[in-house]
């Protein structure tokens, strides 16, 4: 059972722009790992998503509940409610640039509205369980010290406003053809690996709740 007021299935965000490739490939591989563990799996691809982008208004700062002016006009806030309730989350992402996908990071801006509960004390945002986040970063060029640096910390500062704490990425170089995953066994090891590592995290934290 999950634990109260979060929901049962394991969160899997996919943020590529592109339906089919490695990334979402790294999503199904996540899945079926969660589902080798005994738990279960939702996936999300963000293109299915409306999200607008963040008007820097500053409006979540001054009002009581922190409350965004876009809210109810995209679903923003439907992919931020999983976030909260979701008792494990992962991210499944292409490396544009050394950093998230566009769509990705346009998602990441509107949270400042969560940034800013935190920073106020409000206590909606405070009390949230602290919960287990997973990130498995799919790159096309295969070198670079830094390659996955960027995408890391965007990830990690997103989500700790949601009490998520990120793990170390599983970082994959040099899968740029669609198929290049599912042609690499050692990388498709490491992640259903990581992917089984999340579905035991969600079951012990329904097992302590």
């Amino acid at each position: 059972m999950p634990a109260e007021g979060f929901d049962a299935d394991v969160a899997i965000f996919a943020c590529s722009h592109r339906a089919g490739g490695n990334s979402d490939a790294a999503a199904a591989l996540l899945a079926s790992g969660v589902a080798q563990a005994g738990a279960t799996a939702r996936v999300l691809a963000l293109r299915d998503y409306s999200v607008l982008p963040c008007l820097a208004c500053r409006a979540c700062a001054a009002h009581g509940q922190s409350r965004c002016v876009l809210a109810g006009k995209d679903q923003a806030e439907e992919l931020f409610a999983v976030l909260m309730r979701a008792p494990v989350v992962l991210f499944a992402s292409p490396i544009y640039f050394y950093a998230l996908p566009s769509l990705c990071k346009t998602w990441v801006d509107r949270s400042q509205r969560f940034w800013e509960a935190r920073r106020k004390g409000d206590p909606w945002v405070l009390t949230l369980r602290e919960r287990a986040a997973y990130a498995c970063f799919v790159a096309g060029q295969p070198t670079g010290q830094k390659l996955f640096d960027g995408a890391r910390l965007t990830l990690k500062y997103f989500l700790v406003n949601f009490g998520l704490a990120l793990g170390e990425p599983l970082g994959l170089r040099g899968l740029d053809g669609r198929d290049d995953l599912a042609a690499n066994a050692e990388a498709s090891r490491l992640v259903l690996q990581q992917g089984r590592e999340a579905g035991q995290r969600a079951l012990e934290a329904a097992h302590s709740a």
